[in-house]
């Protein structure tokens, strides 16, 4: 069994986007940039994660560059995974090295379906204005990540340029204080199904909660969403994707606890999750 999981605001949350805490819980820092500790997680959620690593194969799957996930030190210090999925699903790093042939499969696929990046960018300085754009960049070669003051941004233009886009192989995600721009053809669920090959796993338990993160929990065979992502405000309701109860830092434990329910349902036996407040 796979469990194929987002981070930011699905496993790990900023201060920002954590949301309110019960007394009881407990938070940790998992991330450190520029002398400052800016991604958490609860001491709870580290504790389900080391069991979750234990049982099965833990691939974190997300949209940050190979050096944005590697200041996330808690996969370095607590849970190790082997297999992990960044820019997106452009890059797979194997025991903290990328993966080549993959690579350079994604830059042929980007290529072959999906219009030049600098076409997409011309298109979208046609709307851009320093009243909502701060900063833009170009990661790994592969897509755009741009900062931006979100009630500034003008909706009815942004929306007609993701419809533009779409058509020409790429599409736009908006999450927190940042828009991406992606080729279509870069998918968090391609890589995801490549390792559950690659690892001949017969079960994909998969969690996100963004649009970006549709790829991979389409591809999985079943889906987690929190409730206060992107997905769910799309999304409502989803014939596939079940979402948590509770938004915010709290969703995680609540998908760490399903991803321990399903293996052990797929097992044959049944598990309690105890902690020193009480049976949860």
């Amino acid at each position: 069994m796979i469990f194929a999981s987002d981070l930011d605001q699905t496993l790990i949350y900023s201060e920002a986007s954590m949301g309110l805490l019960t007394p009881l819980e407990q938070t940790v820092p998992i991330e450190l940039y520029e002398n400052r500790y800016i991604s958490f997680m609860t001491q709870h959620a580290i504790n389900l994660l080391g069991e979750v690593a234990a049982k099965m194969a833990f691939i974190p799957v997300t949209t940050r560059t190979v050096v944005q996930y590697e200041r996330i030190f808690v996969f370095k210090d607590t849970v190790k995974p082997k297999y992990a999925i960044t820019s997106n699903g452009g890059t797979i790093l194997v025991n903290g090295q990328i993966d080549l042939e993959w690579k350079q499969a994604v830059t042929a696929a980007v290529a072959g379906t999906s219009a030049p990046a600098e076409e997409i960018k011309s298109y979208f300085d046609e709307i851009a204005s320093e009243e909502w754009v701060l900063t833009e960049k170009y990661a790994d070669d592969l897509f755009y990540s741009l900062v931006v003051v979100r009630d500034n941004i003008p909706q009815p233009e942004l929306e007609d340029f993701r419809v533009k886009i779409a058509g020409l192989g790429w599409n736009l995600s908006i999450q927190g204080r940042k828009i991406y721009l992606v080729p279509a053809a870069l998918s968090k669920g391609a890589a995801m199904l490549h390792l559950k090959e690659r690892l001949g796993a017969s079960f994909v338990v998969a969690a996100g909660d963004s649009l970006l993160d549709e790829s991979l929990l389409m591809a999985a065979d079943e889906a987690i969403a929190p409730r206060h992502g992107e997905l769910f405000k799309h999304y409502p309701v989803h014939p596939h994707i079940s979402y948590t109860q509770l938004p915010g830092i709290i969703a995680s434990v609540e998908i760490l606890e399903k991803v321990l329910e399903r293996h052990a349902l797929i097992n044959g036996y049944s598990e309690q999750y105890v902690n020193k407040e009480g049976v949860l």
